[in-house]
Parts: structure tokens; sequence; C-alpha cells
């Protein structure tokens, strides 16, 4: 049976974003944001080069767990599938990862964080690792540069348009265009 999971992501992430966003705090980022905070989970999810959906949960001042899965079409991190392959299993990716915050960004300045991680298709399974850096620029707009190994590297600038919803562009691991939900 052949499925095309990208038009199935493609319908089935941004109806799951919007049922949870029915009751969240402010929100952040598409891509793995280095500004941790206890008990602040947040989820998005990218488009553009694949379909992406993730989501971080944060487990003290300074840790979160993330995860995440996706389609990517293009295999940018496997490219070992013919381009005419378009089973799920050949164009799916997964992976996971654990953010320590290095240095915390208070009055304006950035959060820095490390990414330990993996991430898989069916090929195989590699390594995620790497710095992110998140920067408010003012009190809607912010800047993360993920210097990573794996799907959470990117360069986005995003934009709260509500205390619930934030917009984002880049190019990124995880789409070009996104949308982040705290929840």
């Amino acid at each position: 049976m052949k499925l095309n999971a990208t038009r199935g992501l493609a319908v089935l992430l941004p109806a799951l974003l919007a049922a949870a966003t029915a009751a969240v705090p402010p929100a952040r980022a598409s891509i793995p944001d280095a500004d941790i905070r206890a008990g602040s989970n947040r989820g998005g999810f990218g488009i553009i080069s694949g379909v992406y959906g993730h989501a971080d949960y944060g487990i003290s001042e300074r840790s979160a767990l993330g995860l995440y899965a996706g389609v990517d079409p293009n295999d940018v991190y496997f490219s070992d599938y013919d381009r005419r392959d378009d089973r799920f299993g050949s164009d799916a990716l997964v992976g996971g990862h654990y953010m320590y915050q290095f240095v915390e960004g208070v009055d304006g300045n950035p959060s820095i964080a490390g990414v330990f991680g993996a991430f898989a298709n069916r090929a195989a399974i590699r390594p995620e690792l790497g710095l992110a850096l998140s920067y408010p620029f003012a009190d809607r707009w912010v800047g993360r540069l993920n210097a990573v190994y794996g799907p959470s590297w990117g360069l986005e600038f995003g934009y709260q348009f509500t205390p619930r919803v934030e917009g984002t562009f880049g190019i990124t691991g995880m789409g070009l265009v996104g949308l982040g939900v705290r929840f």
C-alpha cells in the first residue's frame, strides 16, 4: 500500500496544532528554542522541503526533552532512496533530543543551550549534536540560530502574533515556514 505521506501530514499536523491552541500560554519556535523554562511545553510544525512536527517539554529550569517526526521527500538526511520512492517508510524521519541551557538569557541577552540526541529513518540512526542560541530582538521578535547536526539545525526569525501563537520564517531542518504554540 502506498501512502502520500507529505499530504497526510500536511493535513494532520495543522489540525492537531489547532486543537492544541485552545488554552495555552505564549508560543515559541518551530525549531528547538534555547530559552528553556520548567513546566513550559512547546510544540510546532514546519513546512516546505518536507513537513515536520515537534514538541519540547521543559523538565527543569535548565533542561528539556524534545521529539519530532516528519517526512522529507528530498531525503535531505539520508539520500539513500530513489526520488521516485513515495512510500511513507522511506521519507519518514523521527528523532529526539535532550537540551541543557548553559546560559540563561536575561535582560535582552541570548540564551544558549546544548542539543544532544538522535534521529533516524528506515535507513539508519544518527546522532544529533550541537548548540542552540535564542536572542529576543524586541517584545514580539526573536531570532534563533541552531548549529546542530540533525534536523534541529537552522536560522529562523519568529514573530509572536498572539500570546499563544508564533509564526516563524527561516532556513531550518524542519521547514522554511513554521508555527509554534505553547501548551
